[in-house]
């Protein structure tokens, strides 16, 4: 493809205008909802939370989240895109810093189901927004862009949120409530520039030409009525579509799996080792490292081939076997050698999985049945880390939800196999 084609600049505009902004939003509110994992080293011992109610209060986090997504969505689709993510990304803020000052298990509560209630449009939002600007050619590099800033928060977050927790501050607060204050100001600030950077529709970004803007509204146009005539899933279809069944059945099952390890890791190495908080942060990093990897390159080779379904099956599996050999193995180096291999099958099969659902909405299904996905991944966070706080504080042990969330993985897999195309019979 030519560097001068209309595709390609409106590719790199885009990634820049677009995409990047979107990365950013994603690793502050990525940052502002795990860095209770890493705050949970002493914020538990503070204000009296035991496994079972820290595991509650991170999923109650995701009742919310789950419960909002398509009100979420339809201010999103009511007040446009601009204003959305200006009121989205300053509420998450606020709440985010908010947990500094929390005193009790009531107060972990409130503020974990407030904070799911904010951000519960933002990623299907982000998706969302990314079907309505990327052409299908494009989509699977372009959102498993804005998700590979999950792992770079976490990347980033574990060690500077070890370091954090550690340091005197000039406020004297507990390591752990000025890790929320100065992890959730950025948030805020990012806020206040948003109305600056968004347009609403591809007609209104002045950094596209009037060429540019031709040809990708022409594309997202094209590929909307090629959707119809294809027998793509419309509203009404929703609920009775098998194909959306069976990929939001894959999305929880890969999100039980991802945050099993955001919310549990730096507890279970903390427990397995005696090494400072910091090094527990830069351990935790290490699978998420990987996550990114797989991510980024096999969306890529997605978007390469144009071939979908496979790309998500084989890394699911992948990190179904990492995950199970990890809780048998127990600890020590070959254990974080497998929990980093799950990580880059988890971000491998993540990063390609909404190139296989937005192929089959219509323009006009899109933001429902995005929510509607998401809904059953916001299902994946509570089962992931309410299961294994309830197992860990009666069992003892970390192996059999590790296993169980393996499973999962498992379901993930089949559920896109079954939705694969197949090739039409001949007929002699």
């Amino acid at each position: 493809m030519p560097m001068n084609s209309p595709s390609a600049t409106v590719e790199r505009k885009a990634n820049l205008r677009l995409i990047l902004p979107f990365l950013i939003l994603i690793i502050l509110n990525s940052l502002d909802r795990v860095n209770v994992s890493f705050a949970a080293l002493k914020m538990n011992a503070d204000i009296g939370l035991t496994p079972s109610t820290y595991g509650f209060g991170v999923a109650l986090f995701f009742v919310a989240y789950t419960a909002f997504q398509v009100p979420s969505l339809w201010l999103l689709n009511r007040f446009g895109m601009r204003r959305w993510f200006f009121a989205v990304v300053l509420c998450v803020g606020l709440v985010a810093t908010g947990m500094a000052f929390i005193q009790d298990t009531q107060a972990f509560y409130v503020l974990r189901f407030l904070l799911g209630v904010v951000e519960a449009g933002l990623a299907p939002g982000i998706t969302l927004c990314c079907t309505r600007w990327m052409p299908r050619r494009l989509r699977a590099g372009s959102i498993s862009v804005t998700m590979l800033a999950i792992p770079i928060s976490i990347v980033i977050g574990g060690p500077i949120s070890g370091w954090l927790l550690q340091q005197h501050n000039l406020l004297d607060l507990a390591g752990w409530r000025w890790l929320f204050l100065i992890e959730g100001a950025p948030t805020i600030l990012v806020a206040l520039a948003l109305p600056w950077i968004f347009v609403d529709t591809p007609a209104q970004a002045k950094w596209l030409t009037a060429e540019e803007k031709r040809w990708l509204i022409g594309e997202l146009e094209a590929e909307a009525q090629t959707a119809v005539k294809g027998g793509g899933v419309t509203t009404s279809m929703l609920l009775v579509s098998g194909r959306v069944w069976a990929c939001s059945l894959a999305w929880l099952g890969l999100l039980a799996g991802a945050y099993g390890l955001m919310y549990w890791l730096p507890l279970l190495l903390k427990e397995l080792s005696a090494g400072s908080d910091l090094q527990v942060g830069v351990l935790s990093a290490l699978p998420w490292a990987g996550l990114g990897v797989g991510m980024f390159f096999n969306a890529r080779h997605s978007d390469r081939t144009q071939e979908r379904h496979w790309h998500v099956v084989i890394p699911s599996l992948v990190a179904a076997a990492g995950l199970s050999a990890a809780a048998l193995v127990g600890s020590g180096w070959i254990a974080m050698a497998l929990l980093i291999g799950a990580g880059v099958g988890l971000g491998a099969a993540q990063g390609t999985f909404w190139a296989v659902p937005t192929t089959f909405f219509t323009a006009a299904s899109a933001s429902v049945g995005i929510a509607l996905i998401n809904m059953f991944g916001g299902f994946g966070g509570v089962l992931g880390p309410g299961m294994i706080g309830w197992v860990k504080q009666n069992t003892g042990s970390y192996s059999l939800p590790v296993i169980a969330m393996a499973a999962m993985l498992v379901m993930s897999a089949v559920c896109v196999y079954l939705i694969r195309p197949r090739p039409a019979p001949i007929i002699s």
